[in-house]
């Protein structure tokens, strides 16, 4: 599956510290640890030998070591000792573990199940950068992946969800540019009025008109901008990382500019985001269990769908192997929220 041929987020940089760290990607459990120069490492949470969880053992000069007969290995997976041996005996060719490409960027450790691409994971815009306050959140759904990310992008759902949080009903109306390209999904809503609501009343400045973006970037990523002027800006990208068919680790960088207010903005901002994400596990956990009890989706599309039916067919294309279409389609759709 060509989707596994893809940088997903394993883990925060600073979980993986000097034990070995476990991790559970596409149903299958891989094993994180750092060697003697601090260099991430990643492979199939299996020894060799006997096949014991490695994630149980340790790590012990930059070599991972397994916690059932002591054999060692090192970041290639390549066995380096096995205490038993009588010295000078060689050590079996098969003695060597199914490593992963991992890699270091933004304060994550990312991980590829497959064929790593040759280009680096997309950066989290103005991630920490100067002028810009950021916060983090990681984030369990009882979920799939797509199910996560079109809950992401999806605004109708918000007027009822988190109603009074984010959006109350509104029935005035507005339009949507739906622009589809060969790697993404694009929405850019004009002329969008600005309902009551607590986000609204505290964090929406005065007289300033919104301009409100949300994408979909393949094959696991949404964001969501809220701009109202050079001084105002608002970010939400999320990293969809699935662990099975039925859960997905979502990791989730907020990066706001609001001048040199930031940091008290945070302060508010910040638990108000985990109560409204915390709004989104409980109705997907509701959804993913009528899904999995009634066998799959059933489901039925309105043209206010604004970003579903494109990701799931770019995902599906992706599945199979196909060479995306390079054609870029736009359509106008009115919507009210």
């Amino acid at each position: 599956m060509s989707l596994q041929n893809e940088w997903y987020i394993a883990c925060e940089s600073h979980r993986l510290k000097a034990t070995p760290l476990a991790v559970r990607r596409f149903s299958t459990d891989y094993v994180l640890w750092r060697d003697a120069e601090g260099v991430a490492h990643a492979a199939v949470d299996r020894c060799a030998h006997r096949n014991a969880p490695l994630s149980k053992g340790f790590v012990e000069a930059g070599c991972l070591v397994c916690p059932y007969h002591g054999w060692k290995y090192d970041g290639a997976g390549e066995c380096r000792h096995i205490p038993s041996l009588a010295e000078g005996r060689p050590i079996p060719t098969a003695a060597r573990l199914l490593t992963r490409s991992v890699c270091e960027q933004d304060g994550y450790i990312w991980l590829c199940p497959g064929e790593a691409p040759a280009r680096p994971p997309r950066a989290f815009l103005h991630c920490n950068a100067a002028g810009w306050t950021t916060f983090r959140m990681r984030t369990l759904f009882d979920s799939n992946v797509e199910a996560c990310l079109e809950n992401f992008l999806d605004c109708p759902h918000t007027a009822t969800v988190h109603r009074g949080w984010f959006r109350n009903p509104d029935p005035r109306e507005m339009d949507a540019v739906v622009r589809k390209r060969s790697d993404s999904v694009e929405v850019t809503f004009e002329n969008e009025p600005t309902t009551h609501s607590l986000i609204s009343r505290l964090f929406y400045p005065k007289h300033c008109q919104l301009r409100h973006t949300d994408q979909f970037l393949m094959p696991n990523l949404s964001r969501v901008d809220y701009r109202f002027d050079e001084r105002h800006h608002f970010i939400i990208t999320s990293q969809a990382s699935p662990v099975d068919e039925w859960t997905t680790e979502v990791y989730t960088v907020i990066t706001f500019c609001y001048g040199r207010i930031g940091w008290l903005v945070r302060l508010a901002f910040e638990p108000m985001s985990r109560h409204i994400i915390q709004q989104d596990v409980d109705i997907l956990k509701l959804q993913g269990a009528n899904l999995r009890r009634f066998g799959g989706p059933d489901y039925t599309h309105a043209e206010t769908d604004l970003i579903a039916l494109h990701m799931q067919s770019l995902r599906r294309r992706a599945e199979r192997g196909e060479t995306p279409s390079g054609e870029v389609t736009e359509k106008r759709i009115r919507l009210r929220f």
